[in-house]
Formats: C-alpha cells, sequence, structure tokens
C-alpha cells in the first residue's frame, strides 16, 4: 500500500515532473494544431522558409562570407553574422525532412526521461525507495540520458550538416556530426547519467542486504 511517507519522499521531483510532462504534451498539441491549421510550424512542417545555422564565430556581412569560401546555392540565401546562417524560401522534402531532424530527436529523448523518470518515481512510491525495481527503473534513466544524449546530438549534427550542403556550394566537412555529440553529452548529462547508474547500484545494494536481513530473522 503506498503510504504518506512515500508520497512526500518523492516530493519535489514528483511535481516538477508533472509540470514538465505537462508543458511538454502541450506544445506539442498546440503545434501540431498550428502546423495542421497552416498558422505555424512543427519541427519545419507547416512553414515556407527554413534556415540552418552552422555554431561557430566568423565575421559578418560579404566580407564574413567571403573569408568562409561559401556561395549560396540557386533558391538559398546566407547571412553571416556571427554565425553562418543558410535559408531557403521554398525548402524541398528533403530539406523539411532534414530539418525535422536537426530538433526531433532531443525532444523525443526528453520526452523519453521524462518517462523514465515517471517510473523512477512510480517505483519507490510503490514498492519503497531501496528496492530491485527502483534500482532497475533508476538504472535505464542513467543509460537513457548517457545514450540519448550521443544518439540525438549524432542524428541532430549529420542532419545539420546534410541541410547545410543542400544549401551551400562547396560543404565538405562534418563539423556538427564530429562534435555535436561530445557538447551535447559534457558536461551535465554526463554527470547526472553517472550519477544515476551509481545511485541505482546503491540503491541495488541496500535492496539485496534488506533481503538477507529479512531472510535471516
Amino acid at each position: 500500500m503506498m503510504t504518506t511517507e512515500r508520497r512526500k519522499l518523492t516530493e519535489p521531483l514528483r511535481s516538477v515532473t508533472v509540470i514538465f510532462g505537462g508543458l511538454l504534451l502541450a506544445f506539442t498539441v498546440i503545434g501540431v494544431i498550428l502546423a495542421l491549421a497552416g498558422s505555424g510550424s512543427l519541427w519545419g512542417f507547416g512553414h515556407t522558409a527554413i534556415c540552418a545555422t552552422q555554431p561557430g564565430t566568423y565575421g559578418s556581412g560579404d566580407w564574413g562570407t567571403a573569408s568562409l569560401g561559401v556561395t549560396a546555392r540557386p533558391g538559398a540565401s546566407i547571412l553571416v553574422n556571427g554565425a553562418l546562417q543558410a535559408c531557403t524560401a521554398h525548402p524541398g522534402t528533403g530539406q523539411r525532412a532534414l530539418y525535422t531532424l536537426t530538433s526531433l530527436p532531443g525532444w523525443l529523448v526528453w520526452g523519453s526521461v521524462l518517462f523514465l523518470l515517471w517510473r523512477v518515481i512510480s517505483a519507490a512510491r510503490r514498492t519503497g525507495p531501496f528496492t530491485a525495481q527502483a534500482a532497475t527503473a533508476m538504472r535505464r534513466l542513467g543509460w537513457l540520458i548517457i545514450a540519448g544524449s550521443v544518439v540525438a546530438a549524432l542524428i541532430q549534427g549529420f542532419a545539420l550538416d546534410e541541410l547545410l550542403n543542400t544549401m551551400l556550394v562547396p560543404r565538405a566537412s562534418f563539423y556538427n556530426l564530429i562534435f555535436a555529440p561530445l557538447y551535447a553529452l559534457l558536461p551535465v548529462p554526463a554527470l547526472a547519467g553517472a550519477a544515476l547508474l551509481t545511485f541505482a547500484r546503491f540503491v541495488r545494494l541496500g535492496a539485496d542486504m534488506d533481503d538477507e536481513i529479512q531472510g535471516t530473522v
């Protein structure tokens, strides 16, 4: 039976998870409605023009464009003002798909993190904090944060590089594919994931010790 102590034990994390989960769901629903109505954009769909920005510090104006040695493909334009940005007013289906992949994977990872975090909270409230179920849920959350951050960054970095390739000439390097996963993992996801994996071991050890004590009584 769920006790009052267990309910209090998961606060304020439970309330924060509910709030962020509700906001994520609300923004998704609103985005879908606006995109279907043609008055908004959801991950590149329902919007006419799309832009891709290459992280980094560059010059500005025509001098910055010339120094980078890149030119815009037909139908695209370039703006350099501290960062290189390429835009196209009439993107094709492939460009829209790439633009979607520059943001959707991260969105899905955060949704999955909130879901597994809720599983951790539910396990702690249902069976107690020092149980095998809570340890398993915590370990899955830790691996999701680490692996999900890297995989999402890889997909988003590849999509961004390919999207820029469709609008700029020449674009042979894969800067985002190489550095984006490292930037995405360090320092918060790596620390948070490692902490969860470590605490999962603590919880599992506590659960095993409790089973041993109960077995000797």
